[in-house]
């Protein structure tokens, strides 16, 4: 009797709070939002020609704004966190990767190439300096995050992922949108890439490593259970798989195996030599105009 009590008050309480009518019109919008939300995730991944397949995880995934994760959703495996103890050796393989591929580098030198050149025209030795800073700050992000997937190689375990909130999704509007751009996934240790035209998400991720807890911040693709590899000695250092620019296979000891395709390798020299190029090129190119434009100006 005093359970049936206390229902009913809570259920008077709630309609003290919002009457019926108010409740199905606030269910019937977020239910609108929800299918809409969902029917363009949809869209998006046919223009695409990806037809996503169901992916095995702890709980349902939701798709919309908020808390992504839903209780009481089919129940699977967590993804293999077999690692050898660290410190765990860095095959010399993904060492030599130190500029992987990037389409970002590839834009952000264009830019500093093409946007301001009224500018460069005008004072030529602006241009050499900015394509000095450029590589400096593309070199220095570079190798910062080169060094960060190193060390999680050797020291990071496999977190327990807590949480997931879309935090954004772009649209017609706003946010970001992508166009022929190649992009990574993962699904569990698997990582799909594929080129992908669509709105971005953005992801905040909360996980716990040992008994330290961290979140991670996921630019691009919706989170879809990858796993996320971070530092127990310093649980805000850490990275999805997808991160990396070859696939992270182990051996029956949980070592790393350091296999890295051809085509990684041969994309990272690329990278190499155009940011040095590109660099070289600038300096040079804008620092005879300079000494030209000096020339011409010069009292006789």
């Amino acid at each position: 009797m005093r359970a049936l009590d206390e229902t009913d008050a809570f259920c008077h309480n709630d309609h003290v709070t919002e009457t019926p009518e108010q409740r199905v019109a606030r269910l019937e919008r977020e239910l609108a939002q929800a299918k809409v939300v969902a029917l363009q995730m949809e869209l998006d991944a046919a223009r695409g020609g990806h037809f996503p397949r169901p992916t095995p995880t702890d709980s349902t995934w939701l798709p919309g704004y908020g808390n992504m994760w839903k209780e009481n959703g089919p129940r699977a495996a967590r993804p293999d966190a077999r690692l050898a103890p660290a410190p765990r050796a860095v095959p010399s393989a993904f060492k030599l990767l130190a500029f992987p591929f990037s389409f970002w580098t590839l834009f952000t030198l264009l830019m500093v190439t093409v946007a301001p050149i009224a500018l460069w025209i005008f004072v030529p030795l602006a241009g050499a300096v900015a394509a000095a800073l450029t590589f400096v700050a593309v070199a220095a992000r570079t190798l910062r995050r080169t060094h960060l997937r190193n060390s999680l190689l050797k020291w990071g375990e496999v977190a327990t992922v807590t949480n997931a909130d879309l935090l954004s999704r772009g649209t017609y509007y706003s946010g970001t949108t992508y166009s022929n751009v190649r992009l990574a996934q993962a699904h569990g240790w698997t990582v799909e890439r594929r080129w992908y035209s669509g709105p971005g998400s953005k992801t905040r991720i909360e996980y716990q490593v040992g008994s330290g807890r961290g979140e991670l911040t996921l630019h691009g693709m919706p989170y879809d259970n990858g796993v996320i590899l971070a530092d127990p000695r310093n649980p805000a250092r850490a990275l999805c798989v997808s991160a990396y620019p070859y696939t992270l296979e182990r051996d029956a000891s949980g070592n790393w195996v350091g296999q890295v395709p051809t085509r990684v390798l041969v994309s990272s020299v690329i990278m190499t030599l155009i940011l040095v190029g590109w660099t070289a090129a600038m300096i040079w190119f804008w620092a005879d105009q300079a000494a030209s434009l000096s020339g011409l100006v010069r009292p006789s």
